[in-house]
């Protein structure tokens, strides 16, 4: 089977590349150091992520750490080497990228994407901001035993490396994958064994990863997780779907303040998000056909999400006036609004036939729709286990088809502009290493 090998200077930065991986399917294992690790255990394994424990020690130390990894692991089915770098730049970056290259074939190159997007951390113009901050203005310049005091990841590489270091800015990177393919190249041609490539987005580490890939070039990926995990997708056959692999949105609110949630969420995770017309959820002529419509959007085209989902509103213009509409129906507004959390609830608990359990776990924004989902699915009760945070909890539903399965709800007008982003991440990381069972 071939495997990715991640050599990490610490374990949490070992487990925290590895998880990344672990959510697109793969079977991910961190191992201690070198020594704990057993081949024959191991053969089911797609990704072997290894701690060298070698931060803050001596960097000749840490060179002979990460060569004994390459050497042990390079004569196998290796697809690709990973070193996974601090976040924050600490450690001995520059002598173990050397320990790595110096021991693989002559055309090997290390292309280095220090961005990782969600946790706040892009790079342009080759210098890492931290949330908008520059990364010695921050408190790694204070670390006690490892601290950085620049930014500039470009300048920092180059003094600790004795190779010609090259650089993709993002305008390059901002014009896609053919472009950062071509600019690559040209580096490598000026003499470059390492490139630096800027990126903000998901999207931009997405298309770096393309372009290795079509560049057929012999590389190390050097990031604090995400490019190995992109890069991963691009050279490994991703595994076929599995429980718990899915997180589905069913968000029923239709406050300013959901909406501002849901454009967070779309620049953290890019998720699939299909927009209802909650009017013909409304009219019983028309419902059916506007359930299988969203169903058969999100079925036809969630293969390379990790978030889906159904929600009612994309701007303030939408929300409908439910009076208007209860008048015109001889009936109350509230149940003009059940229609719609029916509706929703209708569209659930289909995809969630349709999905075959590809779907793990559900966040459900709105008491009502929350209700109408639980009903919908035949469960008795939500088990809670815990709080993400004030007003958003964590559960597992209990009774009916999909009891077990995970859930967070939360209310339409709790949490600020990230609450959404750090349910939908709680819920990815519950599910990223298990499988449930759906009884």
């Amino acid at each position: 089977m071939s495997k990715v090998i991640i050599i990490a200077d610490d374990l949490t930065g070992a487990n925290a590349t590895g998880v990344l991986l672990a959510r697109q399917g793969f079977k991910s294992a961190t191992f201690l150091n070198l020594s704990k690790y057993n081949k024959t255990e191991s053969n089911d394994l797609n990704i072997i992520s290894i701690s060298t424990d070698s931060r803050a020690i001596n960097k000749n130390d840490a060179y002979k750490k990460v060569k004994n990894i390459v050497d042990f692991f390079k004569n196998d089915e290796v697809s690709l080497f990973a070193k996974r770098i601090d976040s924050t730049l600490r450690g001995n970056i520059g002598s173990e990228i050397s320990a790595v290259l110096d021991n693989m074939d002559e055309d090997t190159y290390a292309v280095v994407v220090p961005a990782f997007p969600s946790s706040g951390r892009v790079c342009i113009g080759g210098f890492l901001m931290v949330n908008q901050v520059p990364l010695e203005k921050t408190d790694v310049a204070k670390d006690p035993k490892t601290p950085v005091n620049t930014s500039n990841v470009v300048s920092l590489l180059e003094k600790q490396l004795d190779k010609k270091v090259g650089f993709v800015e993002l305008d390059k990177v901002l014009k896609g994958s053919e472009t950062i393919e071509s600019t690559l190249l040209n580096e490598i041609k000026k003499g470059c064994k390492v490139i630096v490539v800027d990126a903000t987005t998901e999207e931009d580490i997405a298309n770096i990863a393309k372009a290795v890939k079509n560049s057929n070039l012999n590389i190390i990926s050097v990031d604090p997780g995400p490019f190995t995990a992109a890069v991963a997708k691009e050279y490994l056959e991703v595994p076929a779907a599995s429980p718990g692999q899915k997180v589905m949105l069913t968000v029923g609110s239709v406050s300013n303040l959901t909406r501002k949630q849901l454009d967070e969420l779309r620049l953290k995770h890019s998720p699939l998000l299909v927009e209802t017309n909650a009017l013909s959820l409304i009219y019983e002529n028309k419902k059916d056909q506007e359930v299988q419509r969203i169903v058969n959007k999100l079925i036809n085209n969630m293969a390379n999400y990790e978030v889906i989902g159904v929600i009612t509103t994309k701007n303030e213009q939408e929300v409908l006036n439910l009076s208007d509409i209860a008048k015109n129906l001889n009936i109350t507004e509230d149940e003009v609004s059940q229609r719609i959390n029916n509706g929703l609830a209708e569209i659930t608990t289909i995809l969630l036939e349709k999905a075959k359990s590809t779907i793990g776990g559900l966040y459900t924004s709105g008491g009502d729709v929350t209700v109408a989902v639980c009903n919908a699915l035949g469960c008795s009760s939500i088990e809670v286990k815990d709080e993400v945070l004030p007003l958003a909890v964590y559960g597992r539903l209990r009774k009916g088809k999909y009891n077990n399965m995970p859930i967070i709800t939360k209310g339409g007008l709790v949490g600020d502009e990230k609450a959404l982003i750090k349910c939908v991440e709680y819920l990815l990381t519950k599910l990223s290493n298990e499988y449930h069972t759906l009884k």
